[in-house]
């Protein structure tokens, strides 16, 4: 990266002929910014059609903003955080006003200290709170240019930020040539496309130039420039007096860019050899650093003027201690016209130029970059600068150096380490395709433990981005590869996920069996063999076995604090108690997610803790928590399915039937390229529910029954457990009494195993249904044991009982019961259940009261989410660092929560708490 050039090419930036749409774009954003409504903007366009042009005209319209700009460079997109590092530095004061963990973590990424948890989404977190911080002060603008060629960390970080900018003074633009290879990923931000100027404005910029053309000539000159401003303006400087008056022939037609590369070859070409040279090596260094450049040059032993004609002829400005280039295209034309050995040249002497440990990686690089044959100094010199990038989460950077470090390895045992390291950084760098195609050239080289851990990663890859069948054979063989018993539990753990998410119980008992072999190391073996053992003493239909097994793995987990065992401790306890019982546990791992920085694993401990929220009929913090991880799998490239298929279950709960049909499909189209049931069976269960509050019976139980039949191909022994009630609910309703016997039988069983009061009260909800006893005792033991379910299930009782007794025609009795169950749904924002039980309280000669809707059923699943860490005590500071947005932005949502509730403070929030209906 280097200083960002101004607007260049001899044209003010407040005229920009032919751009006035763009730059009326332009100056809305500056203005929101202004006003405090961030924006961000992605102009893309080829080389040379006015990219830099119009940002800057954003610097020459920002007043009273402070400009940070950034430049990408290609000879060192790979230098991790070198983007960074070049557009925060005048804001780096701003450090102190973050949390300590995202301080820490951003100062460590920029070389300013050591790094303790190299998390890269914690550091995305940090330069959203830094820029934040910084705009607080004045508003801010970044500009970015050529951010195809930023490092691949530092993009990430900016992307991030730009996505999720909402009330703070700030404004983001990138620059992008689309035409290079190494695009710009940017989803979800808005885009300005540049095209070619219209022709009143061609001609407006071609007499710009000052160089009179013929009629002729001028008429070719618009058509070669096809619109393209650089081209209009650079194409007359590059013709003779001859052919510009047409005596001449021009040159026959050639690709834009090549033209506009020979145009300014032409100019560097009649530049003096030192001169040519010295330029090389500024083109060849990315930070604009005139003395660095200088030292280099001498060290080639050219004049210390070298650079003078250069700065004569316009191609480069230097002010201060800074080089910059007229136009990125004057950098490309000098770096790809110059040989192999005179970049080698230059490199050489920037590495020789560059002292201290400031520069190490610096230097590395540029000693990588002069050196083609095998070195082993210099490989391990690399090797050190990617383990130091992968300190700082600079994983990208740090894959591309292991790579390089094994392609200059002398050794080949250390060339298949090196190979290795970088498939592992290739992933934490959330790039599974990169990361799949590097395991395959490692796994050929490798042996030993150093095969069995590329093969785990190979099954990770798979498990959370590819195909699930794929990754339990992975794991599978990983395991049978492994000679450390630790590690094979965790293996054989990760492979019976796999196998319960791609549908096969059989695998899932057999890698119980196997682990249950193994004699355990720790406590936390301890864990995994018990709690694996008892999982697949459950699909093997042994739940007394089964129950026993993961109660002792339960006492094992009290102790333990890695989010990971946590949430398969979740699991252990649902499959012990029920869901619901698992929420302790995952609300763990996700405050150690969070307080260790962990974002990598949050996608995941925040969709099992969905999970429990809906299970526990808290379907507002459902939502926020699985919007919250889908938003993380976007941006760390995992599978999202499981958050789409949660936020579904809330929106059928409050009624948003399209919204959560709409979710579902696309939660499905993805676990399907992916071979995954286990979303599958979740949508069918929502589906089933949508059906069965609506009143379609049939429907409901052709789904319901289905995914609770042992021979069904999506069977999960564990969720058809807690989908039984459901099932038998349906059956009944839809006249099929004998399958839903069937599963009153089968839960009958599962309940003797582990009696709670919950799954009690749910037993004789069916057995009342049913009539397999008096069903008025039935229910009244149901209505006794309520106290235990979750409120959704208590008033799905309360309707149950009352239809029933609606029907025995004790209309008295049943108003009771219905009036319970539409003030519990209502206070949930279950409302198609609402409407079930007004419709059935009607047919029993009362109408229900007209509802008074809670100005908290307003509020959106962010704004509750934010008003419930308010009430837990949090301040804005707290919970934005929680939450990965900035300060201002949560007081934005804190006050239309404020205006929503018609309350003016936080402690009126905190007073009188928060009800927790669905938004509306």
């Amino acid at each position: 990266m280097r200083a960002m050039a101004g607007p260049g090419l001899g044209q003010q930036a407040a005229e920009l002929p032919g751009r006035e749409q763009e730059c009326a774009v332009v100056d809305r954003l500056l203005a929101g910014a202004c006003a405090g409504v961030a924006g961000a903007l992605v102009i893309r366009g080829e080389p040379g059609i006015g990219k830099s042009a119009l940002l800057g005209y954003a610097r020459a319209h920002a007043p009273p903003m402070m400009v940070l700009s950034a430049c990408g460079v290609q000879a060192e997109s790979d230098l991790a955080f070198a983007g960074l590092h070049e557009l925060l530095r005048p804001v780096l004061p701003y450090l102190g006003e973050l949390p300590d963990a995202q301080s820490r973590a951003l100062a460590a990424a920029l070389g300013l200290a050591p790094s303790s948890q190299p998390d890269r989404l914690l550091i995305c977190a940090a330069v959203l709170g830094l820029l934040a911080a910084a705009a607080e002060t004045q508003p801010l603008l970044c500009l970015i240019d050529d951010a195809q060629w930023v490092d691949r960390p530092s993009a990430d970080a900016l992307v991030f930020t730009a996505r999720r900018l909402r009330a703070e003074p700030l404004a983001v633009l990138f620059g992008v040539r689309d035409s290079e290879s190494g695009r710009f990923e940017a989803a979800v931000l808005p885009e300005l496309v540049l095209t070619g100027l219209g022709q009143d404005a061609a001609v407006e910029v071609l007499a710009t130039t000052g160089r009179a053309a013929a009629p002729s000539v001028c008429g070719r000159l618009l058509a070669e420039a096809d619109g393209n401003p650089l081209a209009l303006l650079e194409l007359p400087g590059s013709l003779s007096e001859e052919q510009l008056n047409g005596r001449i022939p021009l040159p026959e037609a050639i690709p834009l860019t090549p033209r506009l590369e020979g145009v300014f070859r032409q100019r560097i070409g009649r530049l003096p050899r030192p001169a040519q040279t010295a330029l090389l090596i500024a083109a060849a260094d990315n930070t604009g650093d005139a003395p660095a450049v200088l030292r280099a040059a001498a060290m080639l032993e050219l004049p210390a003027d070298a650079l003078d004609p250069a700065e004569g002829s316009g191609l480069i400005r230097i002010t201060g201690t800074t080089i910059t280039f007229r136009h990125p295209l004057v950098r490309s034309a000098l770096y790809q016209a110059a040989t192999l050995s005179q970049r080698q040249q230059a490199h050489a002497a920037l590495a020789s130029a560059l002292s201290g440990d400031d520069h190490a990686d610096r230097r590395v690089w540029h000693q990588a970059m002069a050196t083609l044959t095998g070195d082993e100094e210099v490989a391990a010199a690399l090797e050190a600068s990617a383990r130091r990038a992968e300190l700082r989460a600079g994983h990208s950077s740090a894959a591309t150096a292991y790579l390089h470090a094994a392609e200059l390895s002398t050794d080949e045992d250390r060339r298949a380490g090196r190979i290795a390291a970088a498939a592992h950084a290739a992933w934490d760098a959330g790039q599974p395709d990169r990361a799949r195609e590097i395991v395959g050239r490692a796994l050929p080289l490798a042996a030993g433990q150093t095969q069995t851990h590329l093969l785990h990663l190979s099954g990770l890859i798979e498990a959370h981005t590819g195909s699930v069948r794929e990754a339990f054979a992975i794991l599978v063989d990983a395991a049978d590869a492994s000679t450390d018993p630790s590690l094979t539990v965790e293996m054989l753990f990760e492979a019976a996920d796999a196998a319960q998410f791609a549908g096969d119980p059989a695998a899932v008992v057999e890698l119980g069996q196997r682990a249950a072999r193994i004699s355990a190391a720790d406590e936390l073996d301890r864990f995994k063999i018990a709690a694996l053992s008892g999982f697949a003493r459950a699909y093997a239909g042994d739940h007394d076995q089964a129950q026993a097994l993961i109660t002792d793995a339960l006492r094992c987990a009290d102790t333990l604090t890695d989010p990971r065992v946590l949430m398969w401790a979740a699991d252990a306890a649902s499959a012990s108690k029920g869901l619901g019982a698992g929420l302790p546990y995952v609300n763990r791992a996700v405050d150690q997610a969070r307080r260790n920085g962990l974002v990598g694993l949050l996608p995941l401990v925040l969709r099992r803790q969905a999970m429990e929220f809906l299970w526990l009929s808290q379907f507002d913090l459902a939502y926020a928590t699985a919007q919250e991880g889908y938003r993380l799998s976007v941006d760390l490239g995992y599978g999202s399915s499981g958050h789409l298929v949660n936020m579904a279950a809330a929106e059928a709960a409050w009624g948003r039937e399209q919204d959560a049909r709409t979710h579902i499909e696309e939660a499905v189209k993805l676990s399907q390229r992916r071979g995954s049931l286990f979303p599958a069976i979740g949508a069918e269960w929502t589906l089933g529910l949508i059906d069965l509050a609506a009143g379609h019976p049939a429907e409901a139980a052709e789904r319901l029954l289905a995914i609770t039949s042992p021979d069904h191909p999506h069977h999960n022994p564990l969720i058809a457990l807690e989908v039984m009630p459901d099932a038998v609910e349906a059956g009944v309703r839809a006249g099929r009494p004998e399958q839903a016997a069937a599963r009153l039988h089968s839960l009958r069983g599962r309940v003797a195993a582990a009696p709670t009061i919950a799954r009690r009260a749910l037993l004789a909800r069916c057995e009342a249904l049913l009539g397999e006893r008096n069903q008025d005792d039935a229910f009244r033991e149901a209505i006794a044991l309520g106290s235990g379910l979750p409120p959704m299930q208590q008033a799905r009782t309360e309707l149950l009982y009352g239809e029933w007794l609606r029907r025995e025609r004790r209309r008295t009795d049943a108003r009771a019961h219905l009036r319970a169950a539409i003030h519990g749904f209502r206070r949930l924002g279950a409302m198609p259940w609402a409407e079930r039980a007004e419709a059935e309280l009607r047919a029993t000669g009362e109408t229900a009261r007209k509802r008074d809707a809670s100005a908290a059923e307003q509020l959106t699943p962010q704004e509750f989410q934010i008003a419930g860490l308010v009430t837990d005590g949090l301040t804005n500071r707290e919970i934005a660092a929680q939450l990965y947005l900035s300060p201002r932005t949560v007081d934005y949502h804190l006050h239309k929560v404020f205006t929503k509730l018609g309350i003016a403070s936080r402690t009126e929030l905190v007073r009188h708490g928060l009800l927790r209906p669905g938004p509306a």
